[in-house]
């Protein structure tokens, strides 16, 4: 009994202090490890080769789609545990990354949001406020 209520009390503990470091990433649009985002720059018809509905795949217990519309525009939810984090906005492919920037009446909400996709051969390889990359947006298949 005592090992549950301090596993609770550890729990309780550090979730506020992740709270705060992944909102300080968002606030300040960076990772906290300084890892470059993918550089905003003006939509061109030629990104339209990504476009397209895209799962999360390869991060157990999250649910996330990504839709990127031919017009630059996209939506994006994220679903874990009980949070769950709704997004629209402006894309744009610069290189070999897309970068998403959220609507301002979204950004304030927003506690996980992916600051980085990385271009590969198989989807968009996604990077989260913490720097860290993981998991990969995957073209739905018809």
């Amino acid at each position: 009994m005592n090992r549950i209520i301090s596993r609770l009390f550890l729990i309780s503990a550090l979730f506020p202090a992740c709270q705060l470091y992944a909102n300080d990433a968002l606030l300040n649009n960076k990772p906290p490890n300084n890892e470059p985002l993918c550089k905003e720059v003006k939509f061109l018809q030629a990104a339209n080769a990504w476009i397209g509905h895209y799962y999360l795949e390869g991060v157990m217990e999250v649910g996330s789609e990504l839709l990127l519309e031919p017009d630059g525009k996209f939506k994006w939810y994220l679903a874990v545990g009980a949070l769950d984090q709704y997004a629209e906005g402006t894309w744009w492919k610069n290189g070999e990354c897309i970068g998403l920037k959220a609507a301002p009446q979204y950004r304030q909400y927003l506690e996980i949001f992916p600051t980085r996709l990385d271009l590969s051969e198989t989807g968009l390889n996604a990077t989260w406020p913490d720097g860290h990359q993981k998991g990969q947006y995957v073209l739905a298949s018809h």
